[in-house]
């Protein structure tokens, strides 16, 4: 049976697009049989994220109840049933591809649920910041003719905007006194200034890596996840930027999905989605084993 780590995702996203009224407890029931709701729970949470097996069996389960709420949704706002039942198989789909079939099953246009779905599902993608308060990720912008030009943090009056062209950027953290053993550093970027959901565009196009595990260094008491400043991509939007500080080495193992030992690099969908739920993990296993900050900055052409 393969996993699926990014089906929370698509939960998530289905959820917000459609509504979903039957308790997940009951479709955990339905799905594993257990003698009772509590027990078959937590099979349903291991599913979502990816640690327990999605059998056909399963996977044509949920699609039943899927295509059943899709059904009820289309003829309580007077349209036609439900025309292309969506397939077990689809649930292997990429996320974006998943939303799309999901919302054009749906027919839905409304701008106020589509933007519910965009907020959700950019929450997942870009985890807050830590509740620690102290420690701050900051977007530094320069001239592009005069790297130490003034910077603005993302804090204050509101987020640092760029033009592309026009600026250089860097991303730093403040309020640490020492140099974690590695960073993870990602983009996800709101492209509805632009006119698009996320899914409307490709996965690359709106999640994007630094090169991952990084070793930042503390300069002046500002740990720099980029070595220096460098050119704005003409990639306009809104991006949330989040970085995990690592502060032992043996924890890689517990938070990376493709090894303790692997290269830095991107992190591809799957790799990305159970990233996300390793850190969440992590987290409230072990709170002093990593910090995680974020901010926000715009990109204008």
């Amino acid at each position: 049976m393969a996993t699926t780590p990014g089906l929370y995702l698509k939960w998530r996203a289905f959820r917000e697009l459609v509504g979903m009224p039957m308790p997940e407890a009951e479709i955990a029931f339905r799905l594993f049989g257990e003698t009772n709701w509590e027990s078959s729970a937590p099979k349903f949470s291991k599913l979502l994220y990816g640690d327990y097996g999605f059998s056909l069996d399963t996977a044509t389960e949920l699609a039943e109840i899927v295509n059943k709420r899709l059904d009820v949704s289309l003829r309580a706002r007077g349209l036609p049933g439900l025309a292309e039942p969506l397939a077990p198989s689809e649930f292997t789909l990429p996320l974006y591809d998943f939303i799309r079939r999901i919302q054009s099953a749906a027919r839905i246009e409304d701008g106020e649920t589509l933007d519910r779905a965009q907020d959700a599902l950019l929450g997942d993608l870009a985890p807050g910041v830590n509740p620690q308060g102290t420690v701050r990720l900051v977007i530094e912008k320069f001239a592009a003719d005069r790297s130490f030009d003034g910077f603005l943090p993302s804090g204050g009056d509101g987020p640092v905007v760029f033009e592309a062209g026009r600026h250089k950027g860097r991303i730093a953290v403040q309020g640490i006194d020492r140099e974690p053993a590695m960073a993870y550093t990602l983009l996800a970027r709101d492209t509805r200034p632009i006119g698009h959901r996320c899914w409307e565009l490709s996965w690359a196009e709106t999640i994007l890596w630094l090169p991952s595990p990084s070793r930042p260094r503390l300069v002046e008491g500002k740990l720099l996840l980029m070595p220096e400043a460098a050119p704005v991509q003409p990639k306009p939007g809104r991006f949330l930027a989040t970085t995990a500080l690592l502060w032992d080495t043996d924890s890689r193992r517990l938070l990376d999905p493709r090894g303790a030992d692997a290269e830095p690099g991107a992190l591809d969908e799957e790799e990305t989605a159970r990233f996300l739920t390793n850190l969440r993990r992590l987290q409230r296993r072990n709170a002093g084993a990593v910090t995680v900050s974020s901010a926000e900055y715009i990109v204008t052409i």
